[in-house]
């Protein structure tokens, strides 16, 4: 008992990176390497345009034994700009597990967003023990964020497996073959006016169409070009592709675009998507599919609430449930209801960091 009071929560700023990134070796090893490049942090914890972080240390005389973090985030809820926070990072030394440190961490971060006027956290978590102990301190699950994937080479996704490539041509082919005349139906439909461009620069454009969108849905990150440049063309280790809809020289719609390893797979993901209709939202899923195909990936992911109307198009487009399927997460400081319904929700990984 004693020695779990050894430790102390406190908080953390520029100062401390060096300890938090050698923390992060010890917890997380080689796992998302670019986040054990000092240029990530100052970029996603200082440079963010919707504030700087709070940082959280457990720090046990002068070592740091524990860290988690909470990156301000705008959000539009029912038309209203309120602030919330994305809870991440959260690292403990092994020595120190089961002693209390998640709980006292938590408990000191929520204390901390209401301090700074946020209203609410939010986080996307995978691992079971990391959602049960959110639910300890007073989280509740809003809803799951299945990760779809399309196949795009069967033989690629067969030999991860049998690693014998011939074997693995013969099968995938024969996958393919069972599996395109079930989404016959979905294919592309051409037609309907819509342009697709690649941009690397947003313009003013941007600025129109994300005015109606961000109206789009009940509860939805706030996106605006400074939020956009920095998330996406301002990343210090991470290269994006941006495709965006044009319709009678109106913009209706953007995707994002990265390629990644995903689930142990040579992918392409699907990072942000929005667009003003379904019809362009398709066809922007279209030009992903043929991304993933110019680039000779095995499958292309996308992360989506499995209440929305995304979901249901893609699954119909030959989108697969994969076994992978985050938690949209949240800590009310307001009691407002709104905020647990599910259907409310859109988000992507573009609102995390994890891609």
């Amino acid at each position: 008992m004693n020695e779990t009071r050894r430790w102390k929560v406190i908080d953390g700023c520029e100062k401390d990176l060096e300890k938090i990134l050698d923390l992060r070796r010890v917890v997380f090893g080689e796992m998302e390497r670019d986040k054990l490049d000092p240029r990530f942090w100052q970029w996603e914890f200082i440079k963010n345009p919707d504030g700087k972080a709070l940082i959280y240390l457990v720090e046990d005389q002068s070592k740091i034994i524990g860290h988690f973090a909470d990156i301000p985030r705008r959000f539009s809820v029912a038309g209203e700009a309120i602030l919330g926070t994305l809870s991440l990072d959260l690292m403990v030394h092994p020595d120190y597990w089961r002693k209390g440190v998640f709980e006292a961490m938590g408990k000191y971060g929520a204390h901390r967003v209401k301090q700074e006027n946020g209203l609410f956290l939010f986080a996307f978590p995978i691992r079971p023990e990391t959602i049960h102990g959110l639910k300890k301190i007073g989280w509740k699950e809003v809803g799951k964020l299945p990760v779809l994937v399309y196949p795009i080479k069967f033989s690629g996704i067969v030999n991860r497996y049998l690693h014998f490539l011939p074997l693995s041509l013969f099968l995938g082919g024969f996958a393919r073959i069972l599996y395109t005349p079930l989404f016959i139906l979905g294919r592309k439909r051409k037609g309907n006016g819509i342009e697709i461009e690649q941009v690397d620069q947003l313009d003013q454009s941007f600025d129109i169409f994300l005015e109606k969108a961000n109206s789009l849905y009940p509860i939805m990150g706030i996106r605006d070009r400074r939020y956009m440049r920095w998330r996406y063309l301002g990343h210090p280790t991470r290269n994006y592709t941006i495709y965006r809809a044009v319709r009678k020289n109106e913009m209706q719609g953007y995707v994002i675009l990265r390629k990644v390893n995903l689930l142990g797979f040579n992918s392409a993901v699907i990072v942000d998507l929005l667009a003003l209709g379904e019809d362009v939202l398709m066809a922007l899923v279209e030009t992903g599919i043929a991304f993933s195909h110019r680039k000779g990936v095995d499958l292309l992911g996308f992360m989506v609430p499995e209440t929305h109307t995304c979901y249901r198009l893609l699954r119909k487009r030959g989108f697969l449930r994969s076994p992978k399927t985050f938690r949209l997460m949240i800590y009310s400081h307001t009691g407002d209801k709104k905020l647990l319904n599910p259907k409310a929700w859109y988000v992507t990984w573009g609102d995390t960091d994890v891609i």
